[in-house]
């Protein structure tokens, strides 16, 4: 099966990159520690918002409606489009729901992006993330049980590249006292921006 952040990796290309960072001011090399470090969480919150029975049903259905992966072939005609960012939006309220602006603010004090402009990034990642979930899942035919183990084999996965994604996930607390140390992370070598941006 194929892994969901690979299948983005895959597909996030120069242009994908130049539309993102061209909302936020330009400044390409934020952009792109944002969105390396933004695509693991929001598959993390995923994978978490899906634990309950409920939850994963709610996901795959909502995938089932909107995200059959069309997406990932337009990325670089889609991203940067109000369209886009509208659903963006709207799928990480449910996302995230309260924690929103405090993974914006963490992130935004890790990149030195303003938390608006972060916004606008998760905005425009999440229909990507949403949309690389619904085409592995369609492709693999799975059901709500299916979709579950799915997005905890990918969690493990991530960790396993990428081992401060522990870091990463401490900002999707819903508290939001206190700040995340994403230093780490966030340095060029990460594990997480090798391999994306493909030219």
């Amino acid at each position: 099966m194929t892994g969901i952040l690979d299948l983005i990796k895959s597909n996030i290309g120069e242009q994908a990159l130049e539309q993102v960072s061209q909302q936020v001011g330009g400044n390409k090399e934020a952009t792109q520690r944002a969105m390396a470090a933004a695509i693991p969480m929001l598959l993390s919150a995923l994978q978490k918002n899906s634990k309950s029975r409920s939850g994963a049903e709610a996901l795959a259905g909502a995938l089932e409606r909107d995200h059959d992966g069309g997406i990932l072939g337009n990325l670089g005609s889609m991203l940067g489009q109000s369209k886009t960012q509208s659903m963006g939006e709207q799928i990480l309220g449910h996302v995230l729901g309260q924690r929103q602006q405090n993974v914006s603010n963490q992130l935004g004090k890790a990149t030195g992006l303003d938390s608006a402009d972060v916004g606008k990034i998760l905005a425009n990642l999440a229909p990507v993330v949403m949309g690389a979930v619904g085409k592995v899942k369609r492709e693999n035919n799975l059901g709500v049980s299916g979709l579950q183990d799915m997005l905890k084999q990918e969690r493990k996965q991530i960790k396993k590249q990428q081992p401060n994604l522990s870091f990463l996930e401490r900002a999707l607390d819903s508290d939001g006292d206190g700040d995340v140390d994403l230093s780490d992370v966030m340095k060029q070598g990460s594990g997480l921006l090798s391999g994306f941006f493909k030219r």
